[in-house]
């Protein structure tokens, strides 16, 4: 496969990084200014420069700086940065419908949206799609309807799982970092420990360990951690992504499938960041061969245009009567005819196969920093989506604070976001059209920010 950047890609988006001055320059600071005068403080704002134009896997800055991205926009940007099929799709669908009114009357796109979507689902087996706004509004809809068919109001979700941030999605995450001081939550949902060998929580190895997390969750949890009986499902990330990009063994996902056949819960599998290419198949779970009742995509769904769904088992989905959930804006035109020509390009032009190739020429480079490095604890991921986790020594794991790196590594014109339950774990997660070269300028940017960093102190 060829793993240069595709044609289309700008001229200038193809030398990267490439600063003109020193980030972040003077049109950005005076739009930065009026940002904080007028714009919510709530937004972390890693990167401190304002976004002018992008294509493939650049981005430019209003000073013209260009920056090579690893982020894709946080797992949006699949198939890069302003593709043009999806481009003119938008273009295209303003003309004639913005607003599609799909809450009340049929729409063509959304009906060829949903008849991809179930062909290309696990086992081809989830034939019904209901579309929103965002990943977190579909896991709201995968909470409601999981309880509206099992008749069930608990949840099983894990430790490190992000869902979203808002309702039954923010009380499924579990990071305190996202939840503190916006609570109480809805009751009902219990956390078991994920899969993370890294830093197993009951200090044990695997394979030998025989999956004692999930022996856990079925025997401790479910029998006597506190659960009424009415449990409805259990949300699963395939692979987490902010609880530190994660991969758990392959017996995780089938177990859970089994576990909740046997309870009569739902498997409800939260793709909207590892989906549609990202780990190197349409959908993780696909890795295992575990299809789940309900699957929740958002992120690569849209293109760059907000965008969320489940896609469901008909049968489960025919519970719901007419009314019993609605979006105004779910369907709209712009995002399904956006969504569509992305969904259509990842596949058209092989991207999760391109995703396999240089994820293991990735991995294969970061193992050799790892063995160079003592500060690089664990490398890990599938795909393109591949976490470092950063330690203060291998032998203490202790985590290493790293947002001096990372913003070491963006004044070197690389865009790198963190991940992780301590905020020390570097995503390596750019658009899937990325070139082998740019892969690789970028990885020297990073392994020259991990060499430049000093060795903590009383290791």
């Amino acid at each position: 496969m060829d793993l240069d950047l595709p044609d289309w890609v700008e001229d200038w988006a193809r030398k990267t990084p490439d600063l003109k001055v020193a980030p972040p320059g003077p049109k950005s600071k005076a739009i930065i200014a009026k940002d904080r005068e007028y714009v919510s403080n709530a937004y972390d704002r890693l990167f401190q420069f304002t976004m002018k134009m992008a294509s493939g896997s650049a981005v430019m800055d209003a000073d013209g700086n260009v920056y090579l991205d690893f982020s894709a926009g946080i797992s949006v940007l699949n198939a890069g940065w302003s593709n043009p099929r999806v481009v003119k799709a938008i273009q295209d669908q303003a003309g004639e419908l913005v607003h599609s009114l799909a809450n009340d009357a049929y729409f063509d796109k959304e009906a060829e949206f949903a008849e991809l979507l179930a062909k290309i689902s696990p086992g081809n087996a989830l034939g019904s799609t209901f579309f929103g706004n965002s990943g977190a509004e579909a896991v709201e809809a995968a909470v409601k309807l999981s309880r509206y068919y099992t008749k069930g109001s608990e949840h099983v979700a894990f430790m490190g799982s992000y869902h979203g941030r808002v309702g039954n999605a923010l009380a499924m995450t579990s990071r305190v970092k996202f939840k503190q001081g916006h609570g109480p939550y809805p009751p009902g949902v219990f956390f078991a420990p994920y899969p993370y060998c890294y830093r197993c929580w009951f200090k044990q190895e695997y394979p030998s360990c025989g999956l004692l997390c999930v022996d856990y969750l079925e025997k401790a949890i479910l029998e006597f951690g506190g659960p009424s009986g009415s449990l409805a499902s259990v949300f699963v990330e395939p692979l987490q992504g902010e609880g530190g990009y994660i991969v758990p063994p392959k017996e995780f996902l089938p177990r859970l499938r089994k576990l909740c056949d046997k309870r009569k819960m739902l498997l409800v599998a939260d793709e909207v960041q590892c989906g549609l290419g990202r780990s190197g198949e349409t959908w993780e779970c696909n890795s295992t061969d575990t299809v789940p009742d309900i699957l929740v995509t958002g992120k690569a769904l849209g293109g760059g245009v907000p965008l969320g769904a489940i896609v469901v088992k008909k049968s489960i989905m025919q519970t719901w009567r007419p009314g019993s959930h609605s979006s105004t804006f779910g369907g709209n035109g712009i995002a399904m005819a956006a969504g569509l020509a992305h969904v259509r390009e990842i596949f058209d032009e092989k991207l999760p196969e391109r995703a396999r190739l240089l994820g293991a020429h990735a991995m294969k480079r970061l193992n050799e920093m790892k063995t160079k490095y003592d500060i690089i604890g664990d490398v890990r991921g599938k795909g393109l989506m591949i976490g470092v986790e950063m330690v203060k020594s291998k032998s203490t794991k202790e985590p290493l604070l790293v947002p001096e790196m990372q913003g070491r590594v963006w004044k070197k014109g690389l865009m790198m976001i963190t991940a992780g339950m301590y905020g020390n774990v570097f995503r390596i997660a750019p658009p899937l059209v990325i070139s082998q070269d740019q892969l690789d300028i970028g990885l020297d940017i990073f392994e020259d920010a991990v060499r430049e960093t000093p060795a903590p102190m009383g290791k």
